[in-house]
C-alpha cells in the first residue's frame, strides 16, 4: 500500500495534554458530504475488538478497543469518495485511499476506559490492518474526497497528494507573467514543482501527464516540466504553461500522474 499525504501542519499538541476531554465533542465531515458525527454517533453500535499497533520500530502493542466502523458512518452519506483525509486537532493530516479504510474504526474506549487527550481521545482512529502511524490521535475532522473536488498527484510518486481547494491556501503562491492566447497576463498559483516535491517523485520518472475532468489530456517529458519553475497549477485548478501553446494549458485540472 502506498501511503497517502496531502498536507501536512505542525502545531504543537502538547499544549491540549492535560485538558479534560469534551464531553460534547464531534468530529466535522466535510468534501463530498457536510455533517457532524458525535460521540453518540460512534457510541451507537459500538463494537469491542483487540487490535495489535505496530510502531515503526517493529515494537508491537495490543489493546481492546471500542468504537464504530468507519464505513458504517459515513454509508448515511451516500457518497463515494476516493480518498479519505484525517485532520487532528493540531492541523497533522492524512489521507488515504478509501479501499485501504475497510477495517478502520472511530474509537471512544480503550481498555475498557474513556479515551482522554492523554490517550490520543475524544476520539482516535483505528486501522487494524495498517501500520500504528496511520491511527490518528485527536481526530477532528474528516475530508471525503473525490476527482470531483481535488486534484490528484500519484504514480512514480512516493505519496499520492489528493489537494482540495482549501489546501491550496496552505502553500505559498507565485506570479509570474506570460502571454496566453495571444494577451500577456500575470497567474499566480503554486510551482508545479513544489507539488512535485510534496509527492516526492521518483527517480525514473519519464513522463508527466495531465487530465482534466472532461478527460482531455496532455502528455510532456518529465523534466522538461520539472525544471521550468514558472509552471503553476492556480487554486482553481488551471495549470499555467509559460512558453508553451495554449493547447497545453489544461483547464480544471483533475489529475497529475507521472509516469
Amino acid at each position: 500500500m502506498k501511503r497517502i499525504v496531502v498536507f501536512i501542519l505542525l502545531v504543537g499538541a502538547a499544549a491540549c495534554i492535560g485538558q479534560e476531554p469534551d464531553t460534547e465533542y464531534t468530529v466535522h465531515v466535510e468534501g463530498l458530504a457536510n455533517d457532524v458525527i458525535t460521540v453518540e454517533d460512534i457510541t451507537g453500535n459500538a463494537v469491542e475488538f483487540t487490535a495489535v499497533l505496530v510502531k515503526s520500530t517493529g515494537t508491537e502493542i495490543e489493546n481492546t478497543w471500542k468504537g464504530r466502523r468507519l464505513t458504517e458512518l459515513l454509508s448515511v452519506y451516500n457518497v463515494n469518495p476516493e480518498y479519505i483525509t484525517f485532520v487532528a486537532q493540531d492541523g497533522y493530516m492524512i489521507t488515504l485511499q478509501t479501499t485501504d479504510l475497510q477495517n478502520a474504526y472511530l474509537c471512544y474506549e480503550m481498555d475498557g476506559e474513556e479515551l482522554t487527550l492523554e490517550t490520543g481521545g475524544p476520539v482516535r482512529l483505528v486501522i487494524t490492518d495498517q501500520p500504528g502511524k496511520l491511527w490518528m490521535s485527536y481526530l477532528k475532522e474528516i475530508k471525503l474526497i473525490g476527482k470531483e473536488n481535488a486534484l490528484i498527484i500519484h504514480g512514480k510518486t512516493n505519496v499520492t497528494l489528493a489537494l482540495t481547494k482549501e489546501d491550496f491556501a496552505r502553500f505559498d503562491k507565485k506570479s509570474v507573467e506570460a502571454e496566453y492566447k495571444g494577451e500577456i497576463k500575470v497567474f499566480e498559483g503554486i510551482p508545479l514543482r513544489v507539488l512535485l516535491n510534496q509527492a516526492r517523485y521518483e527517480d525514473d520518472a519519464v513522463t508527466i501527464r495531465f487530465v482534466a475532468r472532461d478527460g482531455y489530456t496532455v502528455e510532456l517529458d518529465f523534466d522538461e516540466v520539472y525544471k521550468n519553475e514558472d509552471i503553476l497549477v492556480t487554486e482553481d485548478f488551471n495549470l499555467v504553461m509559460p512558453g508553451y501553446e495554449s493547447e497545453y494549458w489544461v483547464k480544471d485540472l483533475a489529475e497529475i500522474k507521472v509516469v
